[in-house]
């Protein structure tokens, strides 16, 4: 499927910031970070987050970070001692979610068997 291009305007999935998104996805433990969170419906702190997935801090603090730069997560800092950070989805998050809940239902219904 190509996208088609109207004047010298190129569609979204043809511009870099989509482009960077699927890259992002794509990079390890992204969609756990996502899924846990989505299952979650509330904040998670870094380190509940390293406990439930298998991953290297520095791993998971760029992926967290990653995820805030494109506004799919909200980063909370709480002014304590040890600092406690906490992690959300933004609404973007949530609806990318929603959209990736059909995706792997579909690959369950096409690819499970295989």
């Amino acid at each position: 499927m190509q996208p088609t291009i109207q004047g010298n305007r190129q569609p979204i999935c043809l511009q870099a910031i989509a482009k960077d998104i699927v890259v992002l996805l794509g990079k390890s433990h992204v969609l756990e970070i996502l899924y846990l969170l989505k299952k979650s419906h509330s904040s998670i702190r870094f380190n509940e987050l390293k406990r439930k997935i298998s991953i290297t801090s520095t791993t998971l603090s760029r992926r967290l970070e990653e995820l805030v730069k494109v506004g799919l997560l909200e980063r909370e800092a709480y002014p304590e001692v040890p600092i406690r950070v906490e992690y959300s989805l933004s609404d973007k998050g949530y609806e990318l979610g929603l959209i990736l809940g059909t995706l792997f239902e579909w690959m369950g219904e096409n690819y499970a068997s295989e």
